[in-house]
């Protein structure tokens, strides 16, 4: 990994510490259920960086020290860019894929706007630790077409030829908020991401620039703060409230561990 010139094993070593996987991993499907369940637990999905000026890249060196130094969390392109490194580092085989996100009107967003992971086992599965409040806490079989649960959530994988469709169900989301993206099986690298990563934090257009988003899952549900509300939900249990701007700081610190 470039700027970093600890040994392979090393990093890799803080990356598992960091997403709070203790096993010992192998490139088979029980470690990936495994890591994306630890992933979904400990590191936040968040844009918070937009909002205060600080530029976000896809750069390998850059989102490990961010996410695994400084224990943040991060969006799409951060979390499964690391991700994929890290599988990688695993001997997993791995594809990145550019995905674009469906708003609930059907209206498709952006090319390379979302990236997912496509990881070939004895079979191909999606790896997605980065939509949002609907992020994976299990990988998906893209070949199977019945909804395919996972704790609270529910998952669909659909194929119209060259594309392909992820729904998630989830009990908790707003009738606004996006469920499905689309992609093909076109592998791509980091760099082909650059310009949507800048249109992403830029765009007047783009969801991200509207306001703070953080997300943290939990075991029966997960917190979400977005739009100066703290949001909980777990079991079938579901609260909001206000959260004061000279509070944000530490309701940060608290319920998703992030020291700005």
């Amino acid at each position: 990994m470039p700027g970093d010139a600890s040994m392979p094993a090393e990093r890799l070593a803080r990356y598992l510490d960091r997403i709070g996987y203790g096993g010992n991993p192998a490139p088979d499907v029980e470690t990936l259920r495994a890591l994306l369940h630890a992933h979904f637990l400990h590191v936040p999905f968040e844009n918070l960086d937009i909002q205060r000026g600080v530029p976000i890249v896809v750069d390998l060196a850059a989102n490990y020290e961010k996410l695994v130094a400084r224990r943040r969390g991060g969006w799409c392109l951060e979390l499964n860019g690391l991700l994929a490194w890290a599988l990688r580092e695993m001997d997993f085989r791995v594809d990145i894929l550019g995905a674009r996100v469906m708003a609930p009107s059907g209206a498709l967003g952006d090319p390379l706007t979302h990236m997912t992971l496509l990881v070939h086992l004895d079979e191909p599965w999606i790896a997605d630790v980065g939509f949002g409040g609907g992020r994976m806490r299990a990988p998906l079989r893209l070949a199977e077409r019945e909804p395919q649960p996972s704790g609270a959530w529910s998952y669909t994988v659909a194929n119209d030829g060259d594309h392909w469709f992820v729904s998630v169900h989830d009990p908790w989301l707003s009738a606004t908020a996006p469920r499905t993206y689309l992609f093909t099986l076109e592998p791509r690298q980091l760099s082909d991401f650059d310009g949507a990563c800048h249109w992403l934090q830029t765009s007047p257009r783009s969801s991200f620039t509207l306001g703070d988003v953080v997300s943290l899952g939990r075991e029966n549900g997960r917190v979400t703060y977005s739009q100066g509300r703290l949001i909980v939900a777990e079991g079938d249990k579901r609260t909001e409230s206000e959260v004061p701007a000279d509070e944000v700081t530490g309701m940060l610190e608290r319920e998703f561990g992030i020291h700005l």
